[in-house]
Order: structure tokens, then sequence, then C-alpha cells
């Protein structure tokens, strides 16, 4: 057999696949026995086994499959079961696919793929190959189409390894991508931060200075109020003199609310915090806040059901509502409507982080006009000291640097949202206090007169301490005066016997007021403490905020006003 098939052209066939398709039973299929092959099907055949390529002839419309030895390792777990099969049985996967092969080829044409994507089952389970593959009719003696040679490259690797390189380079530039976001975030928050930096030296810079020229100023005003309250006393029946008494009494309040303005911007007012339910805040404001902004103006308040209590200065607070309604007024020129809300908030981490405030349960305090509202210029000065947009005379630009400080200073948050031609928000947060509301104490003003008590008056300014003096003794007390903390410290250490010490916070010498009043706390009765002061400067209380035994008299007082404080230390002593 061997030798006959020799004689008809299948000398030079080598290799495994050589010797399978000489052993094949090709009399099956429509090739017939090999001693009857044409030449053109010897031809082919030997082209095929002598290519280092893999290659597949399917022959007739069946597509009877002879192949190579490089055909055969692709063929995995296919090969030999494939040889002499019709190619849609050898490959039922891709049957359709073949199918369109062989049609065109033996109609004359050619078909070429580049990486072409199929799904095969060489090993027995599916994978996803890529292949590039090149098809062209082989022809018979006769010189018409019998077959197709399918020339058979697997690019599997390559094409995974350029589908990874093209993903870790995707990844890459993802990440690329990322970091310039991330690094375009950083660099936008660290301009903010240094922004909020820069601006918060500026003004802890000028609060010292008004904090400063506060204090001086308000010796100065003590001086002229303590005087006139002086004369009003004595000249009671006089109505020329009081008539001239209560227009500089005036003056000098005012000239009080500008100094007290100042140190609430510079947040060195010392705060006197009461639990406080804004229920009653409203109630106590709305008749005053209607005459206070004029029948033009309509005040809508609104309240939850259960408001969350707060810890605040109720006077400063009253103020800094106060405060925000006459702006609102003057932005609506007199007419319109001023919304006050009061709501309980929670503010999230997400919400805390696009501003400085701190996560947690609020009251916020909205006051909310439709006015003219403020340029994105104006808005951010809009809290700087004497800063104001309105005609000489009108305002002195401490208003809302008053409440930012007060605000600040209570713990709390200012926000403020402003658009030309639709109107201003302005929104207070003040912390949640979970400490219960108390009742003040309220006492009849008749009853604050002196009984022949002692009180030392310590005060390093002679005529601050001259007018201090001459109102107590008006009042029924009995007055020893000292220079400063040490002059005090030397008078009760000798014995001197005093019922209260009535002191100024900051002054020259070696004992300052706070160990002038431990001292007189220690003692058995305890010698109670008043401290008056126009500037704290932190030496009585903990970042402005006095300690509920701390008792202060804020510089200009009134006569009334350090009449019932003396009078109340003095019974709580008894």
């Amino acid at each position: 057999m061997l030798e006959a098939v020799s004689d008809h052209g299948c000398v030079g066939w080598s290799g495994e696949m050589a010797q399978r398709i000489r052993e094949f039973d090709w009399s099956a299929t429509s090739l017939g026995p090999i001693a009857q092959w044409s030449s053109s099907l010897r031809a082919a055949v030997q082209m095929l086994l002598a290519s280092p390529v893999p290659l597949v002839m399917l022959w007739d419309r069946a597509g009877y499959m002879v192949y190579n030895d490089a055909y055969a390792i692709f063929a995995g777990g296919r090969h030999p079961v494939l040889l002499g099969a019709p190619v849609e049985e050898g490959w039922p996967e891709v049957a359709a696919f073949n199918r369109n092969v062989v049609d065109t080829c033996l109609a004359g044409g050619t078909l070429s793929y580049r990486d072409k994507e199929l799904v095969l089952y060489r090993k027995g389970v599916a994978e996803d190959v890529w292949m590039d593959l090149y098809y062209s009719p082989v022809v018979e003696d006769d010189g018409a189409p019998a077959g197709v040679i399918a020339v058979v490259i697997e690019t599997t690797e390559r094409v995974i390894a350029e589908r990874r390189q093209r993903e870790a380079e995707s990844a890459l530039l993802q990440l690329t991508r990322n970091l310039e976001e991330r690094v375009a975030d950083a660099v936008a928050v660290r301009v903010e931060l240094e922004e909020q930096l820069r601006q918060a030296q500026k003004m802890e810079a000028i609060g010292a200075l008004t904090g400063g020229i506060a204090h001086d100023f308000n010796n100065v005003l003590q001086v002229v109020s303590g005087n006139l309250q002086v004369l009003a006393i004595q000249e009671r029946g006089n109505s020329n003199v009081q008539k001239r008494v209560a227009a500089a009494a005036t003056a000098v309040e005012r000239g009080g609310k500008l100094s007290s303005q100042l140190l609430s911007f510079a947040r060195r007012q010392p705060l006197s915090p009461t639990v406080i339910n804004i229920g009653r805040i409203f109630e106590g404001l709305a008749d005053l806040l209607q005459r206070a902004l004029g029948e033009t103006v309509s005040v809508h308040m609104s309240l939850p059901p259960n408001p969350w209590l707060i810890q605040a200065d109720r006077n400063q607070l009253e103020n800094a509502m106060l405060n925000l309604l006459i702006n609102a007024r003057d932005a609506l020129d007199g007419e319109g409507r001023i919304s006050v809300i009061a709501e309980n908030v929670v503010v999230g981490k997400n919400e805390a982080t696009r501003s400085d405030i701190s996560p947690g349960e609020y009251l916020r305090l909205t006051v909310q006009d439709e006015g003219r509202g403020m340029s994105a210029e104006v808005l951010a000065r809009a809290c700087e000291p004497f800063f104001t947009t309105k005609e000489d005379g009108r305002g002195t630009g401490l208003g809302l640097s008053m409440v930012f400080g007060f605000v600040r200073q209570s713990g709390g948050h200012l926000s403020i949202e402003s658009k030309v031609g639709h109107g201003t928000s302005v929104q207070m947060y003040f912390p949640r206090t979970a400490v219960a509301e108390t009742v003040a104490d309220v006492r009849d003003a008749a009853a604050h007169v002196g009984r022949n008590e002692t009180v030392l008056v310590v005060e390093d300014d002679a005529g601050v301490r001259a007018t201090s003096a001459e109102l107590l003794r008006e009042l029924g007390y009995k007055v020893i005066e000292a220079v400063n903390g040490d002059a005090a410290l030397a008078l009760l250490k000798n014995g001197v016997g005093v019922d209260l010490v009535f002191t100024d916070v900051v002054m020259p010498g070696t004992v300052k007021s706070a160990d002038l009043a431990a001292w007189a706390k220690s003692r058995a009765p305890a010698i109670p403490v008043l401290f008056t002061s126009g500037h704290t400067r932190d030496m009585i209380s903990k970042n402005n905020i006095l300690a509920p035994d701390v008792k202060l008299l804020q510089k200009p007082y009134r006569p009334e006003t350090l009449a019932q404080m003396v009078r109340d230390l003095l019974s709580k002593s008894v």
C-alpha cells in the first residue's frame, strides 16, 4: 500500500501528520483512496505538510479536514479526531462560521480576518480565542474550486497582552487623572484654608486692637456716666439739670453700646450664658420689634413645636437679633417682609466639611429678607468692623461684626447668603444644650438700696474710682477706696472689715483682681466679690465665658444695675 502511494506522488510527505494521512481510510469521503487523488490534491497536501504555519484543507462541500502538524497542535484535544471529519462536525461551536467559509471559497472567493474572536472547545471547556484567518480556494486539475486552504494563526496571547496593556494604561491614566483631581482639590482646600487663616489672623489683630480701645473708652465713659448719675441724684429737684443729664446719659449709653459691639466683634465680650428657650425670646421681642421696625415692615416668626434649648447670653442674643432685623429693614428700604425662623437642625459630616461648623445638633435662627441683597465683594467684607454700605450717620458698620463675634464666642457658627436683587439670609447656629431651663429671679428694684454695709472699691483709674465710690455712698453704703490689688489686699490682711469687694478686672501691680477675689472668697465667712471692667482680657473668664460664681458689671453701667448687683451679692452672703 505504501509503495502504491509512493508511486502516486506521496514521496516527500514526512512527519506525524503525513503518516496519519497515509494510514487514514479516505475511501469513506469524497476524496477517495489516496491512490486515486488528483495531482492538484496531492500537491496541495504536500504544500500543507511542508508548512510550519498551521494549515488545514477543507475538501469538497462537506469540508473534509486535512491538516499539518502545526494545526494539530492548535486543535488540542480535538486532534486526531478532526482528521477526515467534515468541518461542521469537527468544530460544531463555529459551524455557521465555517459553512460560510466553505461556500464562499468554493464559489471562488477569499476571506481574511484579523484577530477574529471565537469560542472553541479545544480542551472540553469553552475558551475565548483570537486568530488571524486567511481562506483561499484550492482548485482541481480542471481548474474548478474543489476545496479551501485555511491559514490559522492564533493571536490569543498577543491580544490578551495588548488588552491588559490597554487596561494597566487606562487604569494608570485614570489614576493620574484622579491624582490630578486630588492634587487640585488639595491645592484648592489649602488656598481656602490659607485665606481663612489670613482672615482669622486679620480679625484677631483687629480684635486685639479694638478690645484695647474699648477698655480705655469704657473707663472714660464710666467717669462721664458716674458723674452724670451723681449729679442727677444730687439735683433731683432741678428739672433743667435732669433734662441735660438725661441727654448726656443717652449719648453715654450710645457710646457704651458702640464699645460693647467692638468687644463682641473681638470676641472679648465677657458672656453670662444661661439656658434659653427661643420661644420665650420670640414672645418678648415680638411687640418690641414691630415698634422698632415700623408699621410698613411685617415680621413673620416661625418656631418648631419643641425648639431645642441653647446656652447663650440672653442680652447679647436679643441685641444680635435686633441688629439683623434692623439691617433687613434697611435692605427693604423700610417696606416689606422679614422672616425670623427657628429650626432644630442636625449638621452632618458632609455639610461640616464644606464649612467650619462642627457636626452636631444646633438651633438655627434665620433672619431673611427680600431686599436689595449684597454683591459678592460686599458679602466678603460684611463682617468686618466699621465696614458699611449705608450713608454717613446711618450705621457704624459694627452690627454684623458684633453678631459674628457673639455667635462664634458662643460656640456657634454664622452663615450669610445674599444675592443682588434677591435679598439676604443670615443664619446663626447655636449648639443644643442638655441643661434644663431655669426661671429668672426678678426682684423689686426699690429694694436695691444700701443698709450701711461697707464696700471696698478697687480701681486704678482715679476718675472711675471717685465716681463709683460716690455712687455707692449715694446708694447708702460705706466706701473704702484702694488704688490697686496690692493696696486692697494689704487693707484686708490688716483687718479692715468689708462686706463686699467691688474691683476692676485689669489693674497694675503684683496682685491681680482674680488673686484678690480668691483671697476674699477663702475667708470665713466668704467676702462676696463684684468685678467691673470694660475689657476682661481673659483674666476672670475662660474663653470669655464667665463661670457661674463670677459676677461682672460691665462699664459703663447704670446706677440701678450697680445697686441691684451689689444688693443681690450682699443678700446671698447673709
